[in-house]
């Protein structure tokens, strides 16, 4: 594509990896855009361009790559965010935030934060109607992505988030300074509650749900108007009525007995919690004496960010299957190294729906598990029971996060925290599948707000509206009513 050819749209589009990419682009979001903007230019900014398979994917006329390089914020940029930051955290605005600091989480345990605070309140004085970069944004330049701004001249900006990817930031800065308009497409729904840094104001967010469209207002500053509810993309097709694997087809492809029950237990980084293989081993006792309500065969789906060498020891372990089914691809700046494609997501409806228990540690999982109205239990101990060590130093803390209190309190999860309660509560879901499944249809309700399959419609109608100055006709909404997956 030739930057320089006469088109009166370009959308700059910026996906920081490839979850991003597997959450919306291939969710139909890209292609519905380019049939509603018909002469818009479409410039995907992102590190999957390393990637010859993403490119030749994602090829047409109207579609350019650029490179998305990482950043880390240094010199006086980190020196302002330092101070920004600092102002941020004095206000503690969740219960997430407020367990982080005085946890003493990473980057909260700055030096002479009472001072940077004081910097900081100067350096956001519109901190309140969410502008806190405004000031801080004069005193940096970023060459790189002022080029890219200036060889497309993009008419909008769209990212993943709101600047909670420090990739994203050059570009959002140098689309503030041309006063380009700007819209975030794939907030997870603990985007606004869980960061230690202010978000940064943009022209319109995109959102799952009515919840975060209230996070947005109440705790940055975002006049409602400014935020589209459109469902979450990546689970239009659980929704859509399609066909699944066969149990017998899956078990085989996933390495486990078909004539045993399912438990699947997703991993999360372990950064965050490192102790999985705790929770394997305590599982593989059960299952090897008879402990369990049914003979059982364990899954463990290895995340992204995990690393599938720390379960090497299971490699040959009957009963357990352990899998990282994705495509490797490009390395992201902030380290992640997949491309989540849709057979990704196919494979992972299939883990949901063919589970009989999906065990994780407070993890969006429990959304998905829900659809397929699949049982949760959730784990709160490692390599002591909960209530074993301090709350603050426990993966009990994780239950109290803003975000995640809106699963445990409909109900819909057990919170395990010993190993005598993970297995109770695996046991109880293995003799009655039905138990809690209000709770489940809940967190449907909530959480996707939306249960017919058009979420990503809804995004591309959003971005659309913001390339045409509003010249889109709006899908036609059906009732939201909660359904799931089976």
């Amino acid at each position: 594509m030739n930057p320089n050819a006469n088109a009166n749209r370009c959308l700059l589009w910026v996906v920081p990896h490839g979850s991003s990419a597997g959450n919306v682009l291939r969710t139909g979001v890209l292609a519905r855009l380019m049939d509603l903007v018909p002469d818009a230019r479409v410039v995907l900014m992102t590190p999957l361009v390393a990637d010859p398979a993403f490119t030749a994917e994602f090829a047409h006329p109207r579609v350019a790559f650029e490179p998305l390089p990482p950043h880390v914020p240094a010199g006086l940029e980190q020196r302002l965010l330092g101070m920004l930051q600092a102002h941020y955290l004095e206000r503690r605005t969740t219960e997430t935030v407020r367990i982080k600091v005085a946890a003493g989480h990473v980057g909260t345990a700055m030096r002479f934060r009472a001072l940077k605070a004081v910097l900081g309140r100067a350096l956001a004085p519109h901190a309140a109607d969410g502008r806190w970069y405004d000031v801080a944004d004069r005193f940096v330049s970023d060459p790189s992505a002022d080029a890219v701004m200036t060889r497309w001249r993009p008419t909008l900006v769209a990212t993943a988030t709101p600047g909670l990817m420090f990739a994203e930031i050059p570009v959002l800065r140098g689309a503030a300074r041309r006063r380009v308009p700007t819209v975030a497409v794939d907030l997870s729904w603990d985007n606004l509650t869980n960061k230690l840094l202010p978000i940064r104001r943009l022209d319109r967010l995109v959102v799952w749900n009515s919840t975060m469209r209230r996070e947005a207002s109440e705790l940055h500053g975002y006049d409602p108007a400014d935020v589209d509810v459109a469902g979450p993309p990546q689970f239009d097709a659980y929704f859509r009525g399609e066909s699944r694997s066969a149990r017998a087809d899956f078990c085989r492809r996933a390495g486990v007995d078909p004539s045993r029950r399912l438990l699947t237990l997703t991993t999360i980084p372990a950064e965050s919690y490192p102790r999985h293989d705790v929770v394997i081993d305590h599982l593989l006792d059960a299952i090897r004496r008879d402990a369990l309500a049914a003979p059982c065969d364990l899954l463990v789906r290895v995340h992204p960010r995990d690393d599938l060498r720390r379960y090497d020891r299971y490699a040959r372990v009957a009963h357990v299957a352990v899998e990282k089914p994705f495509r490797e691809s490009a390395r992201a700046g902030d380290g992640h190294a997949v491309d989540v494609t849709l057979e990704n997501t196919r494979h992972l409806a299939d883990t949901m729906r063919h589970s009989d228990v999906v065990l994780n540690v407070a993890s969006t999982i429990a959304i998905e598990a829900s659809i397929f109205d699949t049982p949760v239990v959730n784990i709160a101990f490692d390599d002591r029971d909960a209530d074993a060590r301090p709350f603050l130093e426990s993966p009990l803390r994780y239950y109290s996060y803003t975000h995640y209190q809106q699963i445990v309190r409909t109900g819909a999860v057990r919170i395990a925290k010993t190993p005598a309660e993970m297995i109770d509560g695996v046991n109880a879901y293995l003799r009655d599948r039905s138990l809690d499944a209000a709770g489940r249809r809940r967190v449907v309700e909530e959480q996707c707000e939306f249960t017919d399959g058009r979420s990503a419609e809804r995004i591309a109608e959003a971005m659309a509206r913001q390339l045409t100055g509003g010249r889109v006709r709006p899908a036609v909404e059906p009732p939201r009513a909660a359904v799931t997956a089976r």
